[in-house]
């Protein structure tokens, strides 16, 4: 097996430790001292590359957010104004909707193919149950344990997302449970399944 650690976080505290006993390590075992401080020196510059790297991405995720948040707000505004634009009298005939690529792409909504998409997380010790509409009325939510048959129809919610707060089968025993939707459109559930998601849950 090799000694130097496969994980990132953990190559950098190997060389942080290598940096700081390597010099008085090799005066214990007889090694030379001039290749001790060499070793020293390439861990130092893999360190000072990966700290780069880090802040780099520090100020990366930093921007990222700024720039979400800035489109969000604009977002807004420019949606606002364009709703008004779409009134004035001129607007159907000036072909400007065009231009401008304001018509998003027509929606084929086939409800024999429709397959919801599901997300779960853990939040505030319940399961959080999101899913997409995109043109049902809402989504039916089924659950079980993993390993066992059978689903369990636990939701039919129209607003995403359902939080699941039922028991613990067994009180202090984590469990792994997996989850499944279903489209529903006019009180009948349609559709195809979706896929099967998994989380595992502490109570």
């Amino acid at each position: 097996m090799d000694w130097i650690p496969p994980k990132r976080s953990d190559r950098y505290l190997w060389y942080k430790n290598l940096s700081g006993n390597v010099v008085a390590e090799a005066v214990k075992f007889g090694g030379v001292a001039g290749d001790a401080t060499a070793m020293k020196a390439q861990a130092d510059a893999i360190i000072v590359k990966m700290d780069a790297t880090e802040t780099a991405a520090g100020a990366l995720a930093a921007a990222r957010q700024t720039e979400e948040g800035l489109e969000k707000t604009n977002d807004a505004l420019i949606r606002a104004k364009v709703r008004n634009w779409k009134t004035l009298p001129g607007w159907a005939a000036s072909g400007s909707e065009a231009v401008l690529q304001m018509k998003g792409p027509a929606i084929s909504f086939d409800p024999n193919t429709y397959k919801p998409v599901l997300k779960v997380t853990v939040e505030a010790d319940v399961v959080k149950v999101a899913f997409t509409k995109k043109g049902v009325d809402g989504v039916a939510i089924y659950s079980r344990l993993r390993g066992t048959l059978g689903w369990r129809k636990v939701a039919m919610d129209t607003v995403s997302p359902y939080f699941d707060n039922s028991p613990l089968a067994q009180a202090g025993v984590a469990e792994t449970r997996e989850y499944m939707g279903r489209g529903v459109l006019h009180d009948q559930e349609i559709g195809v399944d979706s896929d099967v998601v998994i989380i595992t849950f502490g109570g």
